[in-house]
């Protein structure tokens, strides 16, 4: 019997992680922030890559790079101009990633936090 709940919640959390592509929605708020800045992101997941892109809103948006996903973790980067952003999220539900990012530029290193939600009916 345990075997058999042990199956089952795995393969819900494997088809959990796997439905990242589409549409998602949130903020991220730098340490020390009083604002949270929006984000916008279009994801395409095959396989253990990820793809597409994302920016502030629909209307500016850079490509994903270098982005993978392992279980319920996904990876990626965005570069725009002189800031290259790392993303370490963790989808907590089929419809919420949460995670952690590394803001970069040549003078300056910051952290933020991230909430991302999936839009529904785009």
């Amino acid at each position: 019997m345990k075997k058999g709940i042990a199956a089952f919640v795995l393969i819900a959390l494997s088809a959990l992680a796997a439905d990242l592509t589409g549409n998602w929605s949130g903020s991220f708020t730098v340490e020390g922030g009083d604002h949270d800045v929006p984000q916008r992101f279009t994801l395409r997941r095959q396989g253990k890559s990820l793809s597409g892109s994302g920016g502030p809103d629909a209307g500016e948006q850079y490509p994903i790079e270098n982005g993978s996903v392992e279980g319920d973790q996904a990876t990626f980067q965005l570069t725009t101009g002189e800031w290259k952003f790392t993303y370490h999220l963790r989808q907590l539900s089929a419809d919420r990633l949460a995670g952690d990012l590394k803001l970069e530029s040549v003078n300056d290193s910051r952290t933020a936090k991230v909430s991302l939600t999936r839009v529904q009916g785009d």
